[in-house]
Protein backbone atom coordinates (compact mmCIF):
# COMPACT_ATOMS: atom_id res chain seq x y z
CA UNK A 1 0.00 0.00 0.00
CA UNK A 2 1.24 3.51 -0.55
CA UNK A 3 1.78 5.93 1.87
CA UNK A 4 0.29 9.26 0.97
CA UNK A 5 3.33 12.32 1.36
CA UNK A 6 0.70 15.15 0.77
CA UNK A 7 0.93 17.83 3.61
CA UNK A 8 -1.33 18.05 6.23
CA UNK A 9 -2.74 20.97 7.87
CA UNK A 10 0.07 21.79 10.24
CA UNK A 11 2.52 21.21 7.07
CA UNK A 12 1.05 23.75 5.53
CA UNK A 13 1.16 26.38 8.47
CA UNK A 14 4.14 25.57 9.26
CA UNK A 15 5.36 26.80 5.56
CA UNK A 16 3.80 29.94 5.82
CA UNK A 17 5.21 31.19 9.40
CA UNK A 18 8.13 29.81 7.73
CA UNK A 19 7.84 32.07 4.68
CA UNK A 20 7.09 35.22 6.98
CA UNK A 21 10.02 34.30 9.45
CA UNK A 22 12.37 33.86 6.08
CA UNK A 23 11.14 37.55 5.23
CA UNK A 24 11.76 39.04 8.83
CA UNK A 25 15.21 37.44 9.01
CA UNK A 26 15.92 38.66 5.92
CA UNK A 27 15.04 41.90 6.37
CA UNK A 28 16.83 42.28 9.80
CA UNK A 29 19.88 41.05 8.29
CA UNK A 30 19.93 43.27 5.41
CA UNK A 31 21.70 45.98 6.93
CA UNK A 32 24.40 43.81 7.58
CA UNK A 33 24.79 42.67 3.88
CA UNK A 34 23.89 45.92 2.36
CA UNK A 35 26.66 47.44 4.62
CA UNK A 36 29.56 44.49 3.41
CA UNK A 37 28.61 45.06 0.46
CA UNK A 38 29.14 49.18 0.06
CA UNK A 39 32.32 48.83 2.10
CA UNK A 40 33.58 46.26 -0.45
CA UNK A 41 32.48 48.50 -3.27
CA UNK A 42 34.33 51.93 -1.60
CA UNK A 43 37.48 49.98 -2.36
CA UNK A 44 39.65 51.01 -5.32
CA UNK A 45 40.82 47.40 -5.93
CA UNK A 46 37.28 45.85 -5.75
CA UNK A 47 38.15 43.67 -9.19
CA UNK A 48 40.26 43.00 -12.17
CA UNK A 49 37.42 43.96 -15.01
CA UNK A 50 36.02 47.11 -15.22
CA UNK A 51 32.31 45.72 -14.24
CA UNK A 52 33.45 44.93 -11.17
CA UNK A 53 31.69 48.08 -9.55
CA UNK A 54 28.27 47.64 -11.24
CA UNK A 55 27.78 44.06 -10.75
CA UNK A 56 28.72 45.69 -6.39
CA UNK A 57 26.06 47.79 -7.27
CA UNK A 58 23.58 45.04 -7.60
CA UNK A 59 23.59 43.23 -4.74
CA UNK A 60 21.12 45.46 -2.60
CA UNK A 61 18.98 44.19 -5.59
CA UNK A 62 19.47 40.16 -5.51
CA UNK A 63 19.73 40.03 -2.00
CA UNK A 64 15.59 41.91 -1.52
CA UNK A 65 14.81 39.72 -4.09
CA UNK A 66 15.68 36.41 -3.37
CA UNK A 67 14.60 37.04 -0.03
CA UNK A 68 11.14 37.94 -1.02
CA UNK A 69 11.27 35.47 -3.43
CA UNK A 70 11.80 32.49 -1.18
CA UNK A 71 9.10 33.72 1.92
CA UNK A 72 6.58 34.68 -0.86
CA UNK A 73 7.09 31.29 -2.42
CA UNK A 74 7.13 28.93 1.13
CA UNK A 75 3.79 31.32 1.82
CA UNK A 76 2.33 30.91 -1.53
CA UNK A 77 2.65 26.77 -1.71
CA UNK A 78 1.20 26.84 2.15
CA UNK A 79 -1.84 29.00 1.50
CA UNK A 80 -1.98 26.53 -1.75
CA UNK A 81 -1.91 23.45 0.60
CA UNK A 82 -4.35 24.91 3.09
CA UNK A 83 -7.18 25.38 0.07
CA UNK A 84 -6.25 21.81 -1.57
CA UNK A 85 -4.49 22.64 -4.02
CA UNK A 86 -0.93 22.19 -4.75
CA UNK A 87 2.13 20.37 -4.26
CA UNK A 88 0.95 20.73 -0.85
CA UNK A 89 -2.71 20.07 -0.77
CA UNK A 90 -4.49 17.67 0.53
Amino acid sequence: MLTDIRGGTQQNIAAIIGGVLTIVVGLVLSSTVLAQAASSGGSASIGSFAGAQALNDLVPLVYYAVVVLIGVGMMGLGAAGLTGRGPMGR
